[in-house]
């Protein structure tokens, strides 16, 4: 048993579970709006002293979560044995309760799950580490690609010099309305001119410095983590296909000329979006509950606001979302 326990703590620390120091088998997990604690229960005599002492945090986390950034708090108590059992949660779960009490029970040589009345068979993926723990099974990298760590993300840092330096040039030397005009996309510019260059070109155009910046702080920050986890030519593909499915979008629903990288920045943040439900916060820098919330408010606002390019959004994130999983999907195969 203590060398399950010893590959089970590995394999929750990998995926970002944070022991809680001075009192053995507690682990803390932070997916806001809910903080989560895992409290593995000893089978010697420390069991009643260790519930205590779990009860003692769960009701002082429950105090501190504003501190947290977290609204709720979920304590799982797992119990591991040899023996099949009925868990039974540490306190009653009560309703309208910040505080949410769950208890399974594990027995690694059959890998048979037991849970409480009430209690979810599935949290955080932690069954399944309970299961590949005990089959002495180890969690794939994470990464689709090993960068050096002194790697400068040349691609994504490439992206925005360009699309600094087209809005420099047409501001600088007055430009700017022949730019707009000669590489922005629209219906009769591709479809009746027959100018199908203006589906790529406008992802590196923008109509001012606003417009620049609010898509420059979205790609410096997912480019510079999809760059590192995909390699330069992958990520200039998802970026660059985004994008032009996002001015496909634009060009066969909009009503106006559309320019700006949005639609390959949405793309972006559709890719991380899944990189956050398959493999966490690691790479992302954010967890699935925050990027979800944060898609969910990139594509809202356009649609509380006039001249924003809504089809180019919708059609470069959902395009972008398909993409990298299918990339995920295919490295796994490999």
């Amino acid at each position: 048993m203590t060398a399950y326990l010893q590959q089970l703590y590995h394999l929750l620390e990998q995926k970002d579970f944070e022991p809680v120091f001075g009192i053995s088998g507690l682990f803390l997990r932070i997916e806001n709006p809910v903080l989560y604690l895992l409290a593995i229960q000893p089978l010697d005599e420390s069991s009643a002293e260790h519930q205590t002492a779990v009860c003692a945090l769960a009701e002082r986390l429950q105090n501190e979560l504003a501190d947290y950034c977290c609204t709720q708090l979920v304590c799982l108590y797992l119990t591991i044995d040899d023996a099949p059992a009925v868990p039974k949660a540490l306190q009653r779960t009560e309703r309208m309760t910040s505080l949410h009490h769950i208890a399974w029970h594990f027995v690694p040589e059959s890998g048979s799950l037991q849970v409480a009345e009430d209690s979810p068979k599935k949290l955080l993926g932690i069954e399944k580490l309970l299961q590949m723990a005990a089959k002495g099974e180890q969690i794939p990298e994470d990464t689709l690609y090993t960068a050096p760590a002194a790697r400068l993300p040349f691609a994504t840092l490439s992206i925005f010099a360009v699309c600094v330096s087209i809005l420099a040039y047409g501001l600088l030397f007055g430009k700017q309305a022949q730019i707009l005009d000669a590489w922005s996309v629209s219906r009769q510019g591709v479809l009746q001119q027959g100018e199908y260059m203006r589906l790529f070109s406008c992802m590196f155009v923008h109509s001012g410095l606003t417009h620049l910046l609010a898509n420059s702080v979205y790609l410096l920050y997912f480019g510079t983590r999809a760059e590192y986890m995909l390699g330069w030519k992958r990520f200039l593909l998802l970026y660059i296909a985004s994008g032009l499915c996002g001015s496909v979008c634009s060009m066969l629903f909009g009503d106006a000329p559309s320019v700006g990288a949005s639609g390959a920045v949405c793309g972006l943040i559709g890719a991380m979006l899944v990189a956050s439900r398959e493999k966490g916060a690691s790479f992302t820098g954010m967890n699935y509950a925050t990027m979800l919330l944060l898609s969910f408010a990139v594509l809202a606002m356009g649609f509380l606001d006039i001249g924003v390019d809504n089809w180019a959004h919708l059609g470069g994130f959902c395009f972008g979302a398909l993409l990298f999983f299918v990339m995920l999907y295919w490295k796994a195969k490999k």
